[in-house]
Formats: structure tokens, C-alpha cells, sequence
């Protein structure tokens, strides 16, 4: 276990430090899974960052959503349109492509001088895409009434495939493309669910060719995999206790302070162990 704590965590990071990090940012991807605020699990890849790597961060968790989104496929297995999820999904292969090549490069040229860049980068998601969703209804007004194309499609589906293989953040491209298509509530929660999903199983293949990926990703996670039945657990009991404004808009400004922590690669745990020292 202590082996593991050192090829994942980041230097001098106390174990119960790391541990509690990383749960919970698993435990947010659970919560946000249970269809309770819904865009939480954009907290996740900046809250690990705390304490991992960002290479570690993004290959922790795609075996994960992979299993969140089986999960969702099945209970929508019925709820889904065919054409808007390909007019998005085949145009983000493009652009998981070149995230992967990105980090074929980052691997090849020793990833930790790019870990700075890779946290900006993650922050940058971060802040404008809390940002979106803490004006989730603005944005959506902004699309109800303007059917996005497949132009538009090959665009955002580019985009999607990047942040999506980077950072795990194409939630609020996907969600614009989808809701333009007025599908109503139960096809476009379906669709959406049967996009991540193919886009995800997409990566993988991309995650293991690049390195991302190995069998001590696989066992690492094997620990994690309980949190998210807890976290979808936990998402339902909140759900009838918090009202679900008030947690987004919670959930939101954490996300927006700690994107800019990476952005400033200010790491506020680092200084904390450094005080304490």
C-alpha cells in the first residue's frame, strides 16, 4: 500500500491526506452519477490534482466513469437518439486522437516538465466551465432555439474528444450540442449518457497505447471502485436534504478556487506540510 501511496501521490504528501483527497473526488464522480448535481464531477480531476500527478489523475479516473457509465447506458438503455449522438461522437475521435498524441509526447519528453502546464491547462477547464454551469440555464436559453448542425457538431465534437482525453471536462460541450436538439428531458438525459459512454470507451484503448494505463491503474482503482456506489448513495440522501442550487452553487465555487490554484501552481496542501514542518 505504501508502494502505491508513492508511485501516485505527489512528494512529501501524508497517506491519510492523499487517501481522503482522492475518495472524495471519487465519491463527488458517484454523487454526480446519481443524477444529483449533475455537474459535480467536474470538481473531481482538479480536487486529485491536489495531491497526484495529472497524468495519474486522468488515468485513475476513465476506468471508473467507464463503469459509471455502463451503469447509466443501462438504466437509459431505451432513451437515446442515434444522429445526434454520432454527429457529435465521430468528430471527437478526431480530437481524442490528438489528446492522446499529446500525451504520447508528454511521455516520450519526461511528462513531469509538463506537469505545470497540465495543471494551468486543467485549471483553465476548470474556471470557465464551473463558470458555465454556475449559468446553466443563461447557456441553455442561449442554444434552445438555435439547432446546432453538424458543422457545429464536427467543431464541438473536436473539442469534446481534447478535453475530454486531457481532462475528463467535455460535460458542458456535449450538454450545449445535445440540448440544442430539443430531444426533452428523458431522450437528452439518455443521449447524453450514450455519448460519455462512447466516447470513454473510445479513449481507453488510446490511455493503454499511450502508457497512461497499465495493470497498477487497474489494481489502484480496484480500492476505489466501492466509493462510487457510496457517492451514488450519498448524491440520493443529499437530494432529499440539500437543495441542489445550493450544492451546485457550492460544488461550483470550489471548483473555480481551486482552478485557480493550478493556474497560479499555488498548491495549498504543499504549503500546509511545509508550515507544518
Amino acid at each position: 500500500m505504501r508502494t502505491m501511496i508513492l508511485e501516485y501521490a505527489l512528494p512529501n504528501t501524508p497517506s491519510i491526506v492523499f487517501w481522503t483527497f482522492v475518495s472524495i473526488g471519487v465519491i463527488i464522480q458517484g454523487i454526480s452519477k446519481s443524477g444529483f448535481a449533475g455537474g459535480a464531477g467536474i470538481l473531481s480531476v482538479p480536487l486529485m490534482m491536489l495531491v497526484m500527478p495529472p497524468n495519474k489523475v486522468t488515468a485513475t479516473l476513465l476506468p471508473i466513469l467507464i463503469l459509471c457509465d455502463l451503469n447509466a447506458i443501462y438504466v437509459h438503455r431505451n432513451n437515446k437518439l442515434w444522429q445526434p449522438i454520432l454527429e457529435i461522437y465521430i468528430p471527437s475521435i478526431i480530437g481524442i486522437i490528438i489528446g492522446s498524441i499529446l500525451w504520447w509526447y508528454m511521455g516520450e519528453n519526461d511528462i513531469k516538465q509538463y506537469e505545470k502546464i497540465l495543471k494551468q491547462f486543467v485549471g483553465i477547464i476548470a474556471i470557465v466551465f464551473a463558470l458555465y454551469i454556475l449559468a446553466r440555464e443563461t447557456s441553455m436559453k442561449l442554444v434552445e432555439n438555435r439547432k446546432f448542425g453538424i458543422k457545429a457538431g464536427i467543431i464541438l465534437g473536436i473539442l469534446a474528444g481534447i478535453t475530454s482525453t486531457m481532462a475528463h471536462a467535455a460535460g458542458p460541450i456535449v450538454s450545449l450540442f445535445l440540448f440544442s436538439k430539443n430531444l426533452g428531458k428523458t431522450l437528452f438525459v439518455g443521449t447524453v449518457a450514450w455519448t460519455f459512454t462512447l466516447i470513454n470507451i473510445t479513449k481507453l484503448p488510446f490511455y493503454i497505447q499511450v502508457g497512461l494505463i497499465d495493470w497498477s491503474v487497474i489494481k489502484f482503482d480496484l480500492l476505489l471502485i466501492p466509493l462510487v456506489p457510496l457517492g451514488s448513495y450519498l448524491g440520493i440522501w443529499l437530494h432529499n436534504r440539500v437543495s441542489e442550487k445550493l450544492f451546485n452553487y457550492a460544488i461550483m465555487i470550489l471548483t473555480i478556487l481551486i482552478g485557480i490554484q493550478l493556474l497560479s501552481n499555488v498548491n495549498p496542501i504543499e504549503l500546509i506540510i511545509g508550515t507544518l514542518k
